[in-house]
């Protein structure tokens, strides 16, 4: 599971495991904000057609997009093939999160190397990087 959430510096704890802080009290609970909370769904959820864009070396797909952000799955496979390329627009960072696999980025003099569960922040306007490995990313942007 992965949470995907624009920056609010805000947290409303609506249930906490009955976790302490460091004077070992109790954290304060948000209840009243379930007041505005709609838990009925007026309607079931559309799922939209599969369609997976293919590059060398991975093939993409857009899992959500809203106006704060957007989210792709990429499949990365570049085992006997040339390198996948990566690249930021002007807009927005980037972060890719490895859900599955593992690889190796490429940018500027940069190597990075990604195992699951590792997210990798790639500024706006980016150089052209390259990936390589097998992986399953999660490419958010805002």
């Amino acid at each position: 599971m992965a949470e995907i959430q624009e920056s609010s510096n805000i947290t409303y704890r609506l249930y906490d495991y009955n976790r302490v802080d460091k004077y070992g009290c109790k954290r304060l609970l948000h209840i009243d904000t379930l007041e505005v909370a709609n838990l009925l769904s007026s309607a079931a959820p559309r799922q939209p057609m599969r369609v997976l864009r293919y590059n060398n070396g991975s093939a993409s797909e857009l899992l959500t997009r809203c106006k704060y952000f957007q989210v792709e799955r990429l499949l990365l496979n570049t085992e006997g093939r040339k390198l996948a390329t990566f690249q930021t627009g002007s807009n927005s960072f980037h972060a890719l999160l490895c859900v599955d696999g593992c690889g190796v980025l490429y940018g500027d003099g940069v190597v990075i190397l990604f195992f699951k569960g590792d997210c990798i922040f790639v500024p706006a306007d980016s150089v052209e990087l390259k990936l390589h490995g097998k992986a399953e990313i999660l490419e958010v942007r805002g």
